[in-house]
């Protein structure tokens, strides 16, 4: 199976950005929108994974999540990898300080590599893929997205959890799953840390 490791986000999260999706897309263009209900963040791919290799991710998470505490992120603006001129992907990002994302991406990219997964070659930028591009687009386009988003605010989005999900890939496009949750340190069951609840 195809697994990846993220985080979800809020139904109004996700419904603030496809709104802002929808406005921005009066303008016709060959961009895969990502579907609201797939809208996350991922902490690291994993790709083809057998069920031996799915028990050792699960008991290495199950560890992480038991000593890291839980916190928040504040959704801020939206960027374009690689470059603006060569648009491929379009992204939602988050606000500082990101230092607690950054660790916890560290610490489960550690741990996956005692599993036998590789640790990626670039630096970790938390963000939530929201468009694919799939071909050329207008001249300024990419400037056009940067200036929509910027300053754009989406909500909060409490990390009190992180999830091992498999992609299974459809004609209609992927299809994410819940393999298990594993609720971080301090998380009450609505999601929210006990700190924020007791505030």
């Amino acid at each position: 199976m195809r697994c990846f490791i993220g985080i979800s986000l809020p139904d109004i999260v996700r419904r603030d950005l496809a709104k802002a999706v929808r406005e921005f897309c009066l303008e016709q263009a060959p961009v895969s929108w990502t579907v609201p209900e797939n809208l996350h963040i991922t902490l690291k791919f994993l790709g083809e994974t057998d069920k031996k290799r799915v028990f050792a991710v699960e008991k290495g998470l199950a560890e992480i999540a038991a000593g890291f505490p839980a916190f928040s992120l504040q959704t801020a603006g939206g960027g374009i990898f690689p470059d603006p001129r060569d648009p491929k992907i379009l992204w939602a990002g988050f606000g500082e300080p990101l230092e607690l994302a950054g660790k916890l991406q560290q610490t489960i990219s550690n741990t996956m590599m005692l599993v036998g997964f590789p640790a990626e070659g670039r630096l970790f930028h938390p963000h939530v893929t929201i468009g694919r591009v799939r071909g050329t687009l207008p001249t300024g386009w990419g400037d056009r997205f940067l200036r929509y988003f910027a300053g754009r605010t989406f909500g909060i989005v409490p990390v009190s959890s992180i999830i091992l999900y498999e992609s299974r890939l459809s004609k209609g496009g992927a299809i994410y799953s819940v393999i298990r949750e594993f609720p971080l340190m301090g998380a009450s069951r609505n999601g929210e840390s006990e700190k924020e609840t007791a505030s």
